[in-house]
């Protein structure tokens, strides 16, 4: 056995179970548990009444809570190395149970979403190690920048992909105004499409009484859009061939993502680092269509397999989608492979 590590991830499509994997395969002991996201958090950075959260968690408690309930089901504390993704849960109280039974511990911080939708900024001292897949942030906490990794899929050359076009993800306002544009052309034509969007979230404010009164109000504020079309997401009121009532696994996307020839990528507002839909797409030798403008600095960009649309006036290129091309893999992406990856990031000895 290398050595115990103790990972903490949220909870996405699964891929918290292919980080885990890919540790064990490596030799490695892994206890996993969820780096879970807490009622009235208030690190999000559209979060309304954050003063009110803030009180909420010093006088509640509640990341304290959830670790304390979670280690009393660790017989075993003693770790080599604390791998976190993300900072739901993470706080001064944990690293104090940690550091009580392993002063030697290293601990890395990965973050996979920006600080356009999370500020932790006052969780990145706790760790040893901290790096971003978003350049932006990197540079605004000088931190180091590692983009997100990909998984190898094996895939016959000869085979005809199933669909033509592939979308999966989380429903936001600036998805759907998207996917409502490219879609069209798409439909008209002969093309094959797997596309899906599912509900962001069921928040504790999911009510139909404050929808209602939301609704009559007819207020144009951001948020209240956001909560309004959500709400109506989930509950089916919005009528979309692909609105989807519950996410796709990890298996799945990557099953979609394998049998298409192009796969669209569309990145949250302000986000400069690469999606792993992204990511997954373009060593596997996919053509991409993609709203990421960052994209085009990088030097593995080529305008024959990634091609940039605007997302306020997505215009699709039947044409170009139709067309089919192998694409080697730029050397960019060598050591994204999850195996790889892990070893770059973590510093231990994978196999």
């Amino acid at each position: 056995m290398s050595g115990r590590i103790l990972l903490m991830t949220p909870t996405f499509y699964g891929i918290e179970d292919k980080i885990k994997a890919a540790l064990e395969e490596s030799g490695y002991e892994v206890i996993w548990i969820e780096n879970k996201t807490q009622s009235f958090d208030y690190h999000g950075t559209y979060s309304k009444l954050k003063l009110l959260r803030r009180i909420y968690f010093r006088l509640f408690f509640p990341r304290e809570r959830y670790i304390k309930r979670t280690f009393r089901k660790i017989d075993n504390r003693k770790f080599d190395l604390l791998f976190s993704i993300n900072c739901h849960s993470v706080c001064p109280f944990l690293f104090r149970i940690l550091k009580c039974a392993n002063p030697g511990l290293f601990s890395v911080l990965y973050l996979w979403d920006s600080s356009s939708m999370y500020n932790w900024s006052g969780e990145l001292g706790l760790f040893n190690k901290v790096s971003s897949f978003d350049p932006e942030d990197c540079i605004k906490y000088k931190i180091a920048y590692k983009p997100i990794f990909y998984t190898k899929t094996s895939q016959d050359k000869n085979i005809r992909p199933e669909t033509d076009l592939f979308f999966a993800g989380k429903f936001s306002i600036e998805r759907l105004t998207v996917l409502d544009k490219i879609l069209k052309p798409i439909h008209e034509s002969d093309l094959r499409s797997y596309v899906r969007l599912w509900p962001a979230y069921k928040i504790m404010f999911h009510n139909h009484i404050i929808y209602y009164i939301l609704k009559k109000l007819n207020l144009r504020s951001y948020m209240i859009r956001k909560y309004l079309l959500n709400f109506e997401a989930y509950e089916g009121i919005l009528k979309r061939d692909f609105i989807t009532p519950e996410m796709i696994g990890f298996n799945e996307v990557q099953s979609r993502l394998k049998n298409s020839n192009v796969v669209l990528d569309l990145p949250y507002p302000k986000q400069a680092g690469y999606t792993h839909r992204l990511v997954e797409a373009l060593p596997n030798g996919k053509k991409v269509l993609t709203t990421n403008r960052q994209i085009t600095n990088e030097s593995f960009f080529n305008p024959d397999q990634i091609h940039l649309i605007d997302p306020l006036n997505p215009v699709t290129i039947v044409s170009w989608i139709k067309e089919k091309a192998e694409f080697p893999v730029d050397n960019f992406f060598y050591d994204l492979e999850l195996s790889l990856w892990l070893k770059s990031l973590l510093n231990v000895r994978m196999a």
